[in-house]
């Protein structure tokens, strides 16, 4: 019984933990609430520091009609070297434009705007630049012309003749087409330079109507080496006259455009239909640079004592080899 008595009650073990953490509560609570107000009081002093700062004075505004009245602060003299000191810099000082030391670029001047029309005769292959073995393979287009074929020539460096031959147009009589011919040629260098030359005829006489140019290097020994070849604009071409007009009073207006590969002036001829030169004359080409779309105009004057047939011709020459690098025409009637 005595055993009984004396063995703990579980029961109020369980009453007296309830108790100890009931009162911990409070003494939990009053220390976070001592934190809050620590926290609070240190956030309320950063507050009334940044109140406290110095502020910017507001910035004044200045009428347009009162800018001109506005001046600067005078210069302030230091007291120990006597030297005048400028005043700090503000939104009054007026801004330091420094000019540069080179002159500004001068305009560009533009190409004229003229529409030129295609290539009356083109060598698509070989192009400009090529290194061609013998036989070469010439392919073009271009006419129309007479009989319907085109007559071409390679020519060496110097002069020579190295090939020719004619080949006809895969087209409708008067109307221009393909054309294909292989040029057989000899020389004794390994590698020169040469020029292969295609030339059309006009219907009437068989005078000749255009004439084009591609540079090569032919060679004796090595590989083909081949570039392709547009069929683009028209290197020089000629506005007024037009073809099959009438020109009377001794003189002719000649107005075209193009561009050259020399800086040497382009030649104009009047020659009839037994080759006789009735007028010639020079003209610069109007153009920015070698190479770029310019424009001419020349008035050429003219002896004839009848009426006859005529071809008016502007043409570049080479400046280095004897031979036309460009030839383009238009047949006109020519009265006295």
């Amino acid at each position: 019984m005595n055993e009984m008595n004396t063995r703990p009650n579980p029961r109020s073990i369980d009453q007296r933990a309830i108790l100890a953490f009931e009162t911990s509560i409070p003494i939990t609570l009053a220390g976070q609430a001592r934190s809050a107000k620590y926290f609070l009081l240190i956030l309320i002093a950063l507050v009334l520091t940044s109140c406290t700062s110095r502020t910017d004075p507001p910035m004044t505004i200045i009428a347009p009609d009162q800018a001109e009245a506005t001046h600067l602060a005078p210069a302030a003299v230091d007291p120990i070297d006597g030297e005048s000191v400028p005043p700090p810099l503000t939104e009054a000082t007026p801004a330091i434009i420094i000019e540069p030391s080179f002159p500004a670029p001068t305009p560009t001047s533009i190409p004229p705007s003229v529409g030129v029309p295609l290539e009356e005769l083109s060598i698509l292959l070989p192009g400009p630049g090529s290194m061609v073995n013998s036989p070469i393979q010439v392919k073009g287009y271009g006419g129309p012309s007479q009989n319907n074929r085109v007559q071409v020539q390679l020519i060496a460096e110097d002069g020579r003749l190295l090939s020719e031959g004619y080949s006809f147009l895969y087209s409708f009589p008067g109307r221009p087409g393909l054309f294909y011919i292989k040029m057989p040629f000899e020389s004794r260098l390994v590698a020169e330079r040469a020029w292969l030359e295609v030339r059309s005829f006009d219907d009437y006489f068989g005078m000749l109507r255009h004439l084009m140019t591609v540079e090569v290097t032919i060679l004796t020994t090595g590989n083909n080496r081949i570039y392709p070849a547009i069929h683009g604009a028209e290197k020089l071409t000629i506005f007024q006259p037009r073809e099959e007009n009438v020109i009377a009073g001794g003189s002719v207006l000649i107005q075209g455009a193009g561009w050259v590969d020399q800086d040497v002036p382009l030649r104009i001829e009047i020659i009839n239909r037994t080759g006789d030169v009735l007028g010639s004359g020079q003209v610069e080409l109007d153009a920015p640079a070698v190479g770029q779309l310019g424009t001419f105009s020349a008035e050429i004057t003219y002896q004839t004592s009848h009426q006859q047939w005529a071809r008016i011709g502007v043409y570049e020459l080479h400046d280095e080899v004897p031979g036309l690098v460009h030839y383009t025409s238009v047949g006109i009637w020519l009265g006295p």
